[in-house]
């Protein structure tokens, strides 16, 4: 009987090797000129799938790169904007907080049987009465809204319960001496509001749509439409600010994981009020002479990432990316 031999093995030429070699060191010389090697060492223990690039925006500059993503096939299958229908506007107000978490608790209800129709519950309660303590600190002329999280403006609901949108119409920020009564009936009520990691986070918007903060460049933002996210791009881009948003699916598009995710900037961004972002592009800010630091990409980050509240005991916190911590917050009606 003949005996099967496997092919030995090509060896290359030393002259190749060499060039090879070579071409390595100065690329990575070439990195490590741009790039210092503690930060270079944490975007490398992230396991990069692409090469890292810098961008140098308008006001600082980001290494970018891409890391696989994995998902459950039944994630793929489900998308919540199917219920929650087309984004809206928020108009000039510091309100997504509140659009993202009325928002959630009419999904969550419904989802969970809770209400028998799809309800939509008032953005304008929580702009009225969530912290108005907030407005002199993060108030503008002329504006009573302020910034606040998702976080608390669940941790609201469930103290005080939402009255129904009908009840309550958006009216954009207003002085407290046009704030009517609330209503005490048809209110909506919440069970709990969970801290996850990303893996559980993934798992849960298997079940419900789940809040986050998108990190939004300019003019990146408002450019992508129907394209992709994917932070800053070019030597115009700036940080602006978080969103909150609500995230109701995960697709795949040329081999790239995206969340889909719900704004309410009406026609500003997205197409239709949602907006596809990359899963997989990671950023970090690459410390350049004379540039200070934000706190915002300190360390290899996603687009979409936590609500940047302090973390208390007993919260679950998955550690990744070297030594990141990813934080998300859900809305939990069982």
């Amino acid at each position: 009987m003949a005996s099967s031999s496997s092919s030995p093995p090509q060896v290359l030429p030393a002259e190749e090797i060499l060039h090879i070699c070579q071409e390595t060191t100065q690329n990575l010389a070439h990195i490590l000129s741009i790039i210092p090697s503690e930060l270079l060492s944490l975007i490398m223990s992230t396991i990069p799938k692409s090469e890292i690039k810098v961008v140098k925006g308008l006001e600082a500059s980001y290494a970018r790169w891409r890391v696989s993503r994995v998902v459950r096939d039944i994630l793929m299958s489900k998308d919540w904007a199917s219920i929650m229908g087309a984004g809206k506007f928020q108009g000039f107000c510091e309100s997504c907080w509140a659009f993202a978490t009325a928002e959630l608790v009419s999904a969550v209800l419904y989802l969970k049987r809770k209400d028998t129709n799809y309800t939509e519950y008032s953005v304008q309660e929580l702009m009225d009465r969530a912290d108005r303590s907030r407005i002199e600190k993060y108030g503008r002329k002329g504006h009573f809204c302020y910034r606040y999280s998702i976080r608390r403006g669940l941790e609201y609901v469930l103290k005080n319960g939402l009255q129904r949108a009908v009840d309550c119409p958006y009216n954009r920020c207003r002085e407290e001496s046009q704030i009517p009564p609330r209503a005490l009936y048809g209110l909506a009520h919440i069970d709990g509001i969970d801290k996850l990691s990303l893996s559980q986070a993934l798992l849960r918007l298997e079940e419900q749509p789940i809040g986050a903060s998108l990190f939004i460049f300019m003019p990146d933002y408002v450019d992508t439409k129907e394209g992709v996210y994917r932070g800053p791009m070019t030597n115009r881009s700036f940080y602006k600010a978080m969103h909150g948003v609500s995230v109701v699916s995960v697709v795949e598009e040329n081999g790239e994981k995206l969340w889909k995710v719900r704004l309410n900037h009406g026609s500003m961004a997205g197409h239709q009020g949602y907006l596809k972002v990359s899963m997989e592009v990671m950023l970090v800010r690459v410390p350049t002479e004379g540039s200070q630091s934000d706190g915002k990409f300190d360390k290899p980050s996603m687009l979409l990432t936590d609500f940047g509240w302090r973390r208390s005991n007993g919260d679950e916190v998955e550690k990744r990316n070297g030594g990141h911590e990813v934080e998300k917050s859900f809305l939990r009606n069982k």
